[in-house]
């Protein structure tokens, strides 16, 4: 008998453990064909059922394009039992979140929330899926929000990019087009189009439930039948993608576009599934591109400092697929890029895989499927992606073991097959007057380069330990999956960031972990990426530290280096160089995305010379006065241990993190300094800014005002009025988006800090709608200042707010820096499980008094940053 390596062992007890956690999961079908996947996890009170269609805009026939993502909006827009808007406010009253993608090649309709909801919820999504009205003057009015959104993608450079690589790869054929279609054919579109698509398309046998979560599959699944019962039981009409009739590569596009940062996109044609070659190609984009210690990575950003980013993927759908190499970079490193590019893919021919580098991408592979699988819509798309696509949900785990087999022959192999001239396609995006390639150089470095190749938690209960020298010991055991997550904090952050300093903090967390006094970046990325694990440094308003996660096998090692790295963080002079470098790149990124711009800008406009006004990253003028020794000194004010707070949750035994914290930590001595944050000033009339961007195809509005901080009792009634404002049922949405098509997005938000904190409006809106959008917000910030909410908006923004929050604490991440930060902000390290009692003890006159107090029109701040407006034609002289 063959007896498994240590590796294949490890990987193996990776995918057994958590599949049987699920409580093993089934697959059922319905009389009219409907395929359902149930599987049971009673790990939290949460629910998810995804409703999986085999319809993309691939299937789409001219005169169709951007249909499929239009009936995507459409069918929450009414049924013959729930008038347009309806369907959003009840499943936010019954505190689930309800929404749906659109891709090439199938639409998925979703709906999460707490299991005592799970029938309700059920219910709302089915009679959206099978019952939609199509009602044409909601459609409409719901053209003009995609096209608002069309408008947002185009004024998104990035977006535009990807537009641009999927049409220089697939030409004029299905994957050539955008999925949302075009202003001009969605406003083509009728409502008969959309009947007659729908009943061509939405047919049980091309159709698929998943149900995953606290619920009895004998309860659920009668529900499941009944619901989806009206579903044609006939077979979708055969498809086959067309031929693509062009000629042969190399091609390559050069956008000169109005962008700070350039980007460089390689992609080579290669076969999709079923082709067994995808493992192959997975295993390529793994050793390729995924993680630092990655070839591209390694060598053309920490190396050869060509790129700010680099990164490879595999994109194989069924029938055709995408290798992928992309950079992100300074523009006058494209003309040296773009060749390194093209080189180091060819190394997966010249230079095969070592078996150190298999190893790492099989274990790293192997942990992203485990981390998938921590909340319950994870575990759905898992399930629901590999029914519909792989053959069946039990692939997930043949995937692993065919995607481990593949070795060092068989990527060469394909990296000589799949990665030729012939089937390559280059784009480049570039700002005026940035040195690119033409398309005979383009043509003579592929050539030349291509030619070179030959179970359920224990009852564990959480505990609070405070250390001799100070340290704050947080501990949560959990084990329904195989992880475990740290955080250590400290008081830091932009509050602490002195005159000048804007950045530092940011600075500090790029560059924490790139070497200690004994171990080299190298060293420590090669051995974190060999476990599948990460530490990594974050900052924030008021804090800093950092975050680990690792598999549970190795959570005594992942803590070492965690202490490691907190005691012995180094700063080389080369690697702060190179951390700098990336929050330059950052800072360009950001100026790239118009909803990134102002929102810097309105954070300032709000803020002012306030530490929370100036932007984290900072500025190029700030980050050139940060170096190593004031990385190092904001080191030695955090590290304490007295002020400091470690916390875990995972599979861990706390009496063994105890004393293995005490091993590592004990020692230290000392008290991290307390940061102090500045009274916030309310202004006192209103500070309205406009920024003409003549280039841009959208407005960006926002409206706030200075708000309280986390640690007051009014944030409670602030965050219900966030609730009854946001969500697809609040007051925004249903009428500047819904009824008025005033624009794609529109959201409320409120961002509590330690101090204080914002509570505005953001709406990203067409030209000429600037004035009708901010009226409109006007006019519900008025309402909620006359009259308290009705009882019926009460009960759905806390259930709203409290669905949310529930799901938003299911990884074990979230709950471990929930509990840190309550401790380190003066809350109490439990004050997050608090949370639903202070939600539920807001009474109506309390939103309305709140709001009364905070919400002043005479003290906000408002910023439209968009295209000025257009002059008026003069009539010409007689």
């Amino acid at each position: 008998m063959r007896r498994l390596s240590p590796i294949m062992a490890i990987l193996l007890t990776i995918l057994l453990v958590p599949l049987a956690a699920w409580a093993a999961p089934q697959r059922h079908t319905l009389p009219n064909g409907l395929k359902v996947i149930t599987s049971e996890n009673h790990e939290a009170p949460v629910v998810s059922f995804q409703v999986w269609v085999r319809a993309g805009s691939i299937y789409e026939k001219k005169g169709e394009y951007g249909i499929t993502h239009l009936i995507e909006h459409m069918i929450f827009k009414g049924t013959p039992r729930r008038p347009a808007g309806q369907m959003a406010s009840e499943i936010e009253a019954l505190g689930g979140e309800v929404n749906a993608y659109t891709t090439f090649d199938h639409t998925n309709y979703y709906v999460t929330a707490a299991s005592a909801s799970a029938g309700p919820a059920l219910d709302i999504l089915a009679d959206a899926v099978v019952g939609a009205s199509f009602d044409q003057a909601e459609l409409t009015k719901e053209k003009e929000v995609v096209i608002e959104e069309i408008r947002m993608n185009q004024n998104n450079p990035s977006r535009r990019m990807g537009w641009e690589v999927f049409a220089q790869a697939f030409g004029d054929s299905p994957y050539g087009r955008p999925i949302i279609g075009s202003v001009a054919s969605v406003r083509a579109i009728s409502r008969q189009d959309i009947l007659d698509y729908r009943a061509r398309w939405y047919r049980a046998p091309g159709m698929l439930v998943v149900a995953v979560g606290d619920f009895k599959t004998a309860e659920i699944l009668p529900l499941i039948a009944k619901a989806f019962a009206p579903v044609s039981n006939q077979p979708a009409p055969a498809f086959k993608l067309p031929p693509d009739p062009r000629a042969l590569g190399p091609r390559l596009k050069i956008m000169r576009d109005k962008v700070s940062q350039a980007s460089i996109s390689m992609v080579w044609l290669t076969p999709g599934l079923p082709d067994p070659v995808v493992y192959a190609l997975d295993m390529a984009a793994t050793v390729l591109g995924d993680g630092e210690t990655s070839r591209l990575y390694s060598r053309l950003k920490e190396k050869q400092g060509l790129v700010d980013s680099a990164n490879a993927s595999a994109y194989t759908p069924e029938g055709v697929g995408l290798f992928e190499v992309e950079a992100s970079l300074a523009p006058d490193k494209v003309e040296g890029a773009w060749p390194a590019m093209l080189q180091q893919a060819m190394t997966l021919a010249t230079q095969p895989p070592s078996g150190e580098e298999l190893k790492r991408a099989r274990v790293n592979r192997a942990a992203g499927f485990v981390r998938a699988r921590q909340t319950m819509q994870g575990q759905a798309r898992e399930l629901g992606y590999f029914e519909m696509f792989r053959g069946g949900f039990e692939h997930m785990a043949t995937y692993m073991q065919r995607f481990n087999a593949v070795d060092v022959a068989a990527v060469a192999d394909t990296a000589r097959r799949w990665l030729s001239p012939a089937g390559l396609s280059v784009v480049i995006q570039v700002p005026e007057g940035a040195k690119v390639p033409d398309l005979a150089a383009l043509k003579k470095a592929a050539m030349a380069a291509y030619t070179q190749a030959p179970a359920k938690a224990a009852p564990d209960q959480p505990q609070r330990v405070v250390l001799d020298n100070g340290l704050t010991l947080l501990i949560k055991p959990a084990r329904a999956v195989p992880l475990v997550s740290y955080l250590l904090a400290a008081p830091g952050g932009q509050a602490a960031e002195g005159q000048g300093q804007a950045g530092l903090y940011s600075l500090w967390s790029r560059a924490v972990e790139r070497g200690t006094k004994d171990m080299s970046y190298e060293e420590l990325t090669r051995e974190l990426e060999d476990m599948a694990g990460s530490v990594s440094g974050y900052s924030s308003k008021t804090s800093a530290g950092l975050s680990g996660s690792f598999l549970a096998q190795d959570w005594k090692r992942g803590l070492e280096l965690l202490a490691k790295v907190w005691t012995g963080a180094s700063f080389p002079a080369d690697q702060v160089e190179r951390a700098k470098k990336e929050q330059l790149a950052a800072l360009r990124a950001q100026e790239n995305s118009p909803v990134s711009r102002a929102f810097k800008r309105f954070r300032r406009l709000v803020y002012g010379e306030h530490p929370f006004g100036h932007d984290p990253l900072g500025t190029p003028e700030t980050l050139a006065k940060l170096g190593p020794e004031q990385l190092k000194a904001a080191m030695g004010r955090m590290r304490g241990p007295g002020g400091c707070v470690l916390a875990v949750v995972g599979d861990v035994d706390p009496q063994a993190f105890i004393a293995e914290v005490k091993s590592l930590l004990g020692g230290l001595k000392g008290q991290a300094a307390q940061v102090t944050v500045p009274p916030l000033t309310t202004p006192a009339q209103p500070k309205v800014e406009k920024i003409d961007e003549p280039q841009a195809k959208q407005s960006q509005i926002m409206l706030g005002f200075v708000a309280p901080g986390l640690e007051s009792p009014e944030r409670w009634p602030l965050e219900l009025a966030d609730a009854v404002l946001g969500g697809m049922g609040g007051r925004l949405f249903e009428d500047l988006r819904d009824k008025r098509s005033l624009a794609y997005a529109v959201q409320p938000f409120y961002s509590p800090a330690k101090g204080g904190g914002i509570f505005g409006i953001y709406m990203g809106v067409g030209p000429g709608k600037e004035q009708a959008a901010l009226a409109g917000i006007g006019l519900h910030l008025g309402r909620m200042q006359a009259q308290a909410p009705s009882p019926k908006e009460m009960a759905r923004a806390k259930a709203y707010y409290l669905g949310g929050y529930a799901i938003g604490l299911q990884s074990y991440a979230s709950q471990a820096t929930a509990m840190a930060g309550g401790e380190l902000n003066g809350l109490g390290w439990l004050y997050y499980t608090k949370v639903p009692e202070f939600v539920k003890a807001v009474s109506a006159e309390q939103v309305l008094a709140t709001v009364k107090k905070y919400l002043n029109p005479e003290h906000r701040a408002e910023l439209i940053a968009g295209p000025p407006p257009q002059k008026e034609a003069q009539p010409k002289a007689k």
